[in-house]
């Protein structure tokens, strides 16, 4: 073969080479195939997820809250990596909460790390990021069905739709975020709420029900309907309400909370909760809640509800029922109670079958249009409203034990790998450079 025709065919080669690198890069663009070698397959989705995906039409936004911390980003990247490959349009963005405080405090954001997802009109928020809640996030955000919320009217009641700052009107707009619609709801000229309203609220009346109401109030709890209570210190009117149809009553005063000084908070009246109980109207759910101007609860004896303490004060607070001025001191013998005390109640029994579910609230200011962006208030009612609705129930994705992860090596194997890799290696490149470059001499 001459050596014309030797650098043609050396050409070629290279010239074959570059069109077979090429459309491997075209094929590796058009279509995308990957292998999760795990044994449980940790790094894939469940098929629960998938089939939830397959079922969500549409790009959904994916929005995280987080510092310029490029481990967490990462981690967040290849989480959301995993979803992407079954559905390409999902995008994923990241704002600094930092860098940008405005941005996050109008978007509501409470918690650095959190992660909010948009899809078509509807939001949802995460604290936590595991498959089982970003999944059913998805899943409640396709959900094509509007739940009703009615909000009771007639008796001064704060609106879910008003625009006064001791209105609710803000909480409306995240109710209608979530896929809920708020409606007005007058006894007087509606006997019954529409058999598609899914939750009654009632915000804190300050007149009182006419016989025939509370009749119909009762006969909506007899056929196990949801019901939220809010009551304020001093309201009578929601205190009676409260009590005549659950048994829970009401304390006289206002809580005052001395932890709150601790957090810069000058005002004694407002309420710290830090912590929640094992119920799934508060389940996973971590973010500080402050309550301006609460009343303490306490069960009477006798009810026909089964009751859980959801909503706790701290030690070092008490019911007060002087004036909030000058020096504060608790009086025992005005019936002042020692905290912990309670100013939130779930209560629950069955019905033809079914779980009937109410929630009583000793405030009525904590997702008022004032207080609603203070700590995680926004987030704690919207985990109330989804417990209220039913809508808490969560398909089950088990995480996947990843034993695989960790590689455990005897010492005599930790050995071998050391001295192979410092010693015997490098030897080994040594001699065969050696070899080949005797071998070229003699040629």
């Amino acid at each position: 073969m001459g050596l014309g025709s030797k650098r043609l065919h050396e050409l070629l080669f290279h010239l074959l080479m570059l069109i077979l690198l090429l459309l491997l890069a075209w094929l590796s663009g058009r279509f995308a195939v990957q292998w999760d070698w795990t044994r449980h397959d940790v790094n894939s989705l469940n098929p629960l997820s998938i089939e939830i995906l397959s079922r969500t039409p549409g790009p959904i936004a994916v929005t995280a809250y987080t510092p310029e911390n490029a481990d967490l980003r990462d981690r967040i990247r290849r989480f959301i990596a995993r979803y992407q490959h079954e559905k390409r349009d999902i995008t994923l963005s990241f704002v600094d909460p930092l860098r940008q405080p405005d941005e996050a405090r109008r978007q509501g954001i409470s918690l650095t790390g959190e992660i909010a997802l948009q899809y078509q009109d509807r939001e949802e928020r995460l604290q936590q990021l595991d498959e089982e809640r970003f999944s059913n996030a998805i899943l409640r955000l396709s959900q094509s069905h509007t739940r009703w919320v009615a909000n009771l009217s007639g008796h001064g009641e704060r609106d879910l739709m008003g625009k006064a700052n001791d209105d609710l009107g803000e909480f409306g707009k995240s109710l209608n975020q979530q896929g809920y619609k708020a409606v007005g709801l007058d006894l007087a000229t509606t006997p019954t709420p529409p058999d598609n309203t899914t939750l009654l609220v009632i915000a804190a009346p300050i007149r009182p029900f006419l016989e025939g109401e509370l009749e119909r109030l009762q006969e909506y709890l007899a056929e196990g309907g949801n019901l939220l209570l809010m009551s304020d210190p001093g309201n009578s009117v929601a205190a009676s309400l409260i009590e005549t149809l659950t048994g829970i009553r009401q304390l006289p005063g206002t809580i005052v909370d001395a932890n709150v000084s601790e957090l810069g908070i000058d005002n004694p009246a407002v309420a710290l909760v830090p912590t929640y109980p094992d119920h799934p109207a508060v389940e996973a759910f971590k973010l500080l809640t402050l309550f301006p101007q609460a009343a303490a609860l306490t069960v009477s004896e006798g009810t026909q509800w089964r009751e859980t303490a959801i909503l706790k004060t701290l030690e070092r607070s008490w019911n007060e029922t002087g004036a909030l001025t000058g020096e504060i001191e608790r009086s025992p013998l005005q019936g002042e109670e020692p905290g912990p005390l309670t100013l939130g109640y779930a209560l629950t029994r069955q019905r033809e079958g079914a779980e009937q579910r109410i929630l009583v609230i000793g405030d009525s200011d904590f997702i008022s249009n004032s207080f609603i962006g203070n700590a995680g208030n926004l987030d704690l009612g919207l985990a109330l409203i989804r417990w209220l609705t039913g809508d808490d129930k969560m398909i089950g994705i088990p995480s996947a034990p990843a034993d695989d992860r960790e590689l455990h090596l005897s010492k005599t194997a930790t050995a071998v790998i050391g001295l192979g890799s410092l010693i015997v290696l490098p030897l080994t490149l040594l001699l065969t450079g050696l070899l080949m470059g005797w071998r070229r001499n003699r040629a």
